[in-house]
């Protein structure tokens, strides 16, 4: 038992977050839009110094759609604020054009420039505003590499208990994975992605929650209450199986 655990402890430190090779960077086409030019270059400089080769820029977002169609482009690190266009109108039309294309929302206060609500509408990630380039590249890593989030938050019934379902998701699948890596080669190649997924999560849900990270706790005990009510252990999953067939063998015999 003790060297299993002790495998199990290796194994899951040596998981590490998902990258972009240097092959993976220079295929991408990376088109950056922001009213602001020292903005625009600050952000394009970044992304060269870590590698990423094809990035070009415009001051807003009508002239983004024409560029977009003009060119392929991989992402769009785009104002979160409108231009010449809301940014949730330029989200939708580059998503209409299109599923491809990688969209990240540039803001430096996410929680008024209704960062969330592009999350929602299927924006991949965001940047926060000043960056740095181990964030920015951590950002757009998310964004390439993780999975949409708004599926997760589309229909919930307020923005905490999403963001809440959200987090417990993640972790559900990430203790999935973590119990079945000392077996399975699949589920060891999948901790690196359920850990992202975890780590950016939270993230949303510290930046976003209404009220603060107190009000966030709070709806995650109201989701964990609410979703522990079946039975905990495998006997009682049993004892529920076998009642239920119970159930149907009377229901056929009336």
């Amino acid at each position: 038992m003790a060297t299993s655990t002790v495998s199990f402890e290796k194994l899951y430190k040596r998981a590490v977050l998902p990258s972009m090779s240097a092959a993976e960077r220079r295929a991408a086409a990376i088109l950056i839009v922001d009213s602001a030019a020292p903005v625009r270059q600050a952000v394009r400089q970044a992304l060269i110094d870590i590698g990423f080769s094809s990035v070009f820029e415009t001051a807003d977002h009508v002239h983004a759609l024409e560029r977009i169609e003009q060119q392929p482009i991989t992402h769009v690190i785009f104002d979160a604020r409108k231009t010449n266009m809301p940014a949730k109108e330029f989200l939708l039309k580059t998503m209409e054009y299109s599923r491809e294309i990688i969209t990240i929302p540039l803001s430096s206060e996410p929680t008024i420039d209704n960062v969330f609500d592009l999350l929602v509408v299927g924006a991949r990630g965001y940047i926060v505003k000043p960056f740095t380039q181990e964030s920015l590249d951590e950002a757009v890593i998310m964004a390439t590499k993780g999975e949409p989030i708004s599926q997760s938050i589309l229909y919930a019934r307020n923005r905490n208990e999403a963001l809440a379902s959200l987090i417990m998701a993640s972790l559900d699948q990430l203790a999935t994975v973590l119990r079945q890596a000392p077996k399975f080669e699949t589920a060891r190649a999948e901790i690196p992605k359920r850990s992202l997924a975890l780590k950016r999560a939270i993230d949303v849900g510290r930046t976003f929650a209404l009220g603060g990270s107190e009000m966030l706790v709070e709806a995650i005990i109201q989701f964990t209450t609410e979703h522990c009510e079946g039975p905990a252990t495998r006997l009682g999953r049993v004892r529920k199986r076998l009642e239920e067939k119970k159930g149907k063998g009377l229901g056929g015999k009336a």
